[in-house]
C-alpha cells in the first residue's frame, strides 16, 4: 500500500471513529435534556482532542519503535499510555465542563468520583483504539512480509528451474551427438540425414527453453524429432506406438521432460538388447489431470542412488512448479519399463495457444 494511500486511510479511520463517538454521545446527553450549546461545544472539543491525542500517541509509538515489540512487551506499555492519554483527556475535557458550568476549572471537579469514572471509561476507548491500531499494523507487516517471501520464493523457484533446464539441454545434446557417432562409420549417408533432424532439434530447444512449461503438442513435435533420429540408427530394432488424445495438445507441461523419459527408455533400456524393443507413448486426461504414460523394453533396477541427471532434474522441477502435486513414477515389469507422469490442471491452458 502506498504511504499517501495508507495517510488518507489514517486520518479518515480518525474522524469516523471520533466522530461515530461523538455522535453517540449527542444521541445519548439529547434525550437526557442537556443544554445545546455546552453539548455542541464539548462534543467539538472532544472530536479534536481525541484525535490529537491518539496522533501524539501514533507518532510516540514511532519513534519508540513499538511496533517492532512482540506481545509480552507491547501489552503493558499500551495499558499505561492509556491510562496517561485517558487522564489528560478527561482533565481536558472537565477543565472546559467547568467553564462552561461558570465553576472554578479543577478545583472540586477532580475530586469527585465521576472525574474517576470517566478516566476508567476513556482508558478503555483508547485500549480500545491502540488494540485496533496495532492490530492493523500487524496485518499489514504480516500481508507484506507474505509479499516478500513469495516474491524471493518466486526468484528462487526461477533461478533453479534456469539452472535446471541449462542442464538438460546439455544432456539431451551429448546424447544426441553420440548417437550420431555411431552412424557416421557405419553409414555416413543417414549420418548427414542425423545431423539435419538434429539441427532442427537444437531450433526447437532454443524456443522451448525459454519457457517453464509449454503445450504438449510442442513437447510432442520435439519427440517426434527424436525417435526419428533415433530410427535411423536403430532401424526395424525400434518399434513406436503412440496413443495421443486430442484433449491433452494443449495441456502445459515442463520443457524437455516427456523428451528425456522417452530418451532414457531408448538409451537404458531398448540400446542395450540386441533385438532391440518397443517404446509405447499414451496420454490421457483422467481425474482433471494429465496422464502421459511409456512402456519400453528393458529392464529397471530401482537404485536412488545412482538416478541420471534427466530423472532427478524432472522430479526436482515438478516439485518446484507444482508443489507436490505432480508426480513422475517408474515401474519395471515383465521385461518392461513403466513410466507415468501426472501433471495438474491449473497448468492447463483451454484457450488458444499465442505462440501459434
Amino acid at each position: 500500500m502506498k504511504m499517501h494511500n495508507r495517510t488518507q486511510i489514517y486520518w479518515l479511520s480518525q474522524m469516523c471513529g471520533w466522530g461515530l463517538f461523538v455522535l453517540g454521545n449527542i444521541v445519548s446527553a439529547s434525550i437526557q435534556d442537556e443544554p445545546f450549546r455546552a453539548l455542541y461545544i464539548l462534543s467539538l472539543f472532544i472530536f479534536v482532542v481525541g484525535i490529537f491525542t491518539t496522533h501524539i500517541f501514533r507518532n510516540l509509538v514511532h519513534r519508540w519503535g513499538w511496533k517492532k515489540l512482540n506481545i509480552p512487551k507491547l501489552l503493558p506499555r499500551m495499558l499505561l499510555a492509556s491510562v496517561v492519554m485517558s487522564l489528560v483527556f478527561t482533565t481536558a475535557n472537565t477543565f472546559l465542563t467547568d467553564l462552561l458550568a461558570g465553576h472554578v476549572p479543577l478545583v472540586s471537579s477532580i475530586r469527585t468520583i465521576l472525574f474517576w469514572q470517566n478516566t476508567i471509561n476513556f482508558s478503555a476507548l483508547f485500549l480500545l483504539w491502540s488494540i485496533i491500531y496495532f492490530a492493523v499494523n500487524t496485518f499489514e507487516n504480516w500481508k507484506k512480509e507474505e509479499i516478500n517471501n513469495l516474491e524471493l520464493r518466486a526468484s528462487k523457484t526461477e533461478i533453479e528451474l534456469n539452472s535446471f533446464k541449462s542442464q538438460m539441454n546439455p544432456h539431451f545434446m551429448f546424447n544426441s551427438m553420440n548417437s550420431i557417432r555411431a552412424l557416421v562409420d557405419e553409414n555416413p549417408e543417414k549420418a548427414k540425414q542425423a545431423i539435419t533432424m538434429l539441427s532442427g532439434i537444437l531450433r526447437n530447444n532454443l524456443t522451448l527453453g525459454r519457457h517453464q512449461t509449454i503445450p504438449l503438442r510442442d513437447e510432442l513435435d520435439l519427440v517426434d524429432k527424436y525417435l526419428s533420429l533415433e530410427k535411423i540408427r536403430f532401424e526395424e530394432r525400434l518399434l513406436v506406438q503412440l496413443d495421443i488424445s486430442p484433449a491433452t495438445l494443449l495441456w502445459e507441461i515442463p520443457p524437455f521432460m516427456l523428451q528425456t523419459i522417452v530418451e532414457n527408455g531408448i538409451k537404458h533400456g531398448i540400446s542395450k538388447r540386441l533385438e532391440g524393443g518397443r517404446l509405447y507413448l499414451r496420454t490421457a486426461v483422467e481425474n482433471n489431470c494429465l496422464h502421459i504414460t511409456t512402456i519400453n523394453s528393458g529392464i529397471y533396477k530401482p537404485d536412488p542412488l545412482r538416478e541420471g541427471i534427466g530423472l532427478v532434474n524432472s522430479r526436482t522441477r515438478l516439485q518446484l512448479l507444482y508443489e507436490g502435486r505432480a508426480s513422475l513414477q517408474i515401474t519395471p515389469a515383465d521385461g518392461e519399463v513403466k513410466v507415468e507422469l501426472i501433471i495438474p490442471n491449473n497448468k492447463h491452458k483451454t484457450d488458444e495457444d499465442p505462440r501459434n
